[in-house]
């Protein structure tokens, strides 16, 4: 792991999955800043919630191609700013579609 985390030169937290055969991870970190945080999850589902958390705990920015999806998982899923925060057209649209408002 420590020549991954030599390698990697994200500052955007992501998820590294371990495990010997993808149907069978056994331990999720967040990585961030060459750093690899342990996830208390068990499941994929449980440790991207503890990464897009880490955005929030580090005050950190999300990735530039991921912006759209993480802004949507923020005012949908989360509700977090979801009138404040500035969300491109498509996200609009499919926030409301979700809500079932129309656009």
């Amino acid at each position: 792991m420590v020549t991954f985390l030599d390698r990697c030169g994200s500052a955007q937290p992501f998820l590294l999955c371990v495990g010997e055969k993808k149907s069978s991870i056994q331990k999720f970190y967040v990585i961030l800043d060459q750093k690899a945080i342990p996830c208390v999850a068990q499941t994929a589902v449980a440790a991207f919630d503890e990464m897009f958390k880490a955005h929030f705990v580090f005050a950190v920015s999300y990735d530039e191609a991921l912006c759209n999806f993480y802004t949507f998982i923020q005012t949908t899923v989360y509700g977090i700013d979801s009138g404040t925060t500035k969300e491109s057209p498509r996200v609009k649209e499919i926030r409301a579609k979700v809500d079932h408002i129309e656009v």
